[in-house]
């Protein structure tokens, strides 16, 4: 009796584990959705790059790095915009730089 309770046990932690896994335990209520945008919804600006420009140095460039937007947001707004990672700009190429002020962002969950 105690092995088939065991076995039982091990089939029950198996299976929470898999579904925690494959759905997620989170209620719905915390899970953000992605929204499609478009580049009108991302304000901008296109910029020739220098040797050693970075994305954070182009947007600090703007007046300041925004505390409010979170630096993974930063570098979806530029895939998202540009269809490259940041570490794939190459100095001389022309880029769309997101502009954060009093604009809202890609995930603004506010």
């Amino acid at each position: 009796m105690k092995k088939l309770s065991g076995i039982i046990l091990f089939c029950l932690l198996l299976f929470a584990v898999y579904i925690d896994l494959t759905k997620g335990t989170l209620p719905s209520r915390f899970i953000q959705e992605e929204t499609s945008v478009t580049d009108h919804e991302i304000p901008y600006i296109e910029t020739r790059t220098n040797p050693g420009d970075t994305l954070l140095s182009l947007i600090e460039q703007q007046g300041g790095f925004p505390d409010n937007v979170p630096v993974d947001t930063m570098v979806r707004d530029f895939i998202y915009l540009n269809g490259i990672k940041p570490e794939n700009m190459v100095p001389g190429e022309i880029y769309k730089i997101p502009v954060y002020g009093q604009h809202t962002y890609l995930n603004d969950a506010r």
